[in-house]
This record gives structure tokens, C-alpha cells and sequence, in this order.
């Protein structure tokens, strides 16, 4: 577990944990980064476990979304002690997304099989699934410790156009 993020309860909260990377600290800060406003927030973590010297000490906080500058999109989330970045990861928070692809689905179970309307939902639902589903694994790779400023950009971009085509602002008649 060197740096653990995830969206719990409805996209209320944000849970970050962490383990100590510097044996000679005991508190981290950790911060938030939406990566389309660049705005940030920033909140003290301390470090439990392990004495001076030992490697095996951990820390985790719950931050409210609310807290954050926006309750939807692409975040980077580090983890920084003694003002160096030591571990980053990004991390989409989706809900819009996700409801986004509820009402296509609901939409697709009222129509009849063959209705031109089912062809258009269907359309769009594809097209917002395959772009969030190709953001997601991105992060996962930008987490395997080889994120690089591509990666961050990638999933901005792919993020940015689900919603795009969910707010039906797109201009591409989805």
C-alpha cells in the first residue's frame, strides 16, 4: 500500500491512504489537484505504527468531496513529505458520468428493439463507456509509478469528451 485512493459513498467522499516513504516523518500532506481547473486542496495526514526508524507506518484521512473545487472530473492526488512529492496518482471521480449512463440505459429498456431513438441511445452509451472505461484503465497505469504528465493528460481528455457527449455539447449529433 504505498498510496491508496477511492471514491466511497456516492462520491461523497474521497478515502486516501499512504504508507510512509521517509522514516524520519510523521505526518504527510496530502493534495488534491483537479487537473482541469487546477484547483487544489490540501489537508495534514499523520502517520500510525511503526517508531523512529521504522519503515512500516501508514496513515490514512477521509476528505469530503465537498471540500474539493468540483465534485466531478480528473484529480491528482499526492502525497508530499517535507515539501517533496513523493508518491502521485490520478483518480476520476465519475458520478456524473455514471448517471449520465443510467438515464442512456433506462432509455434503452423503454424503447422497442427497433426504434431509431434505441440506435441513438445505444450510440451515445457506447461511445461515454468506452471513453470513461479507457480513462479508468489509463489510471491504473498511471499508478503503476510511471505516470508521467501523458498519462494525466490522456485521462483528462477522455474524461472531458464522455462529458462532453453526456451533456450532449459534443457537436457531433451523438
Amino acid at each position: 500500500m504505498s498510496l491508496e485512493i477511492k471514491v466511497q459513498n456516492s462520491c461523497k467522499y474521497l478515502s486516501v491512504s499512504a504508507q510512509r516513504q521517509d522514516n524520519a516523518v510523521t505526518t504527510a500532506t496530502i493534495q488534491v489537484s483537479n487537473l482541469d481547473s487546477g484547483g487544489i486542496y490540501s489537508t495534514a495526514m499523520n502517520y500510525l505504527g511503526g517508531g523512529a526508524g521504522s519503515s512500516i507506518a501508514a496513515g490514512s484521512i477521509i476528505i469530503p468531496i465537498a471540500n474539493l473545487d468540483s465534485s466531478n472530473g480528473v484529480f491528482k492526488v499526492c502525497q508530499i513529505e517535507g515539501g517533496i512529492e513523493v508518491n502521485c496518482k490520478p483518480i476520476i471521480i465519475k458520478c456524473d458520468i455514471d448517471c449520465c449512463l443510467t438515464k442512456l440505459t433506462n432509455e434503452l429498456v423503454e424503447c422497442d428493439c427497433d426504434c431509431p431513438r434505441c440506435a441513438t441511445s445505444l450510440a451515445k452509451a457506447q461511445k461515454v463507456f468506452l471513453l470513461l472505461q479507457s480513462a479508468i484503465s489509463t489510471t491504473e497505469i498511471a499508478g503503476e509509478g510511471v505516470g508521467t504528465t501523458g498519462y494525466y493528460v490522456d485521462v483528462l481528455s477522455k474524461y472531458k469528451k464522455a462529458r462532453e457527449i453526456c451533456d450532449n455539447s459534443c457537436g457531433c449529433d451523438c
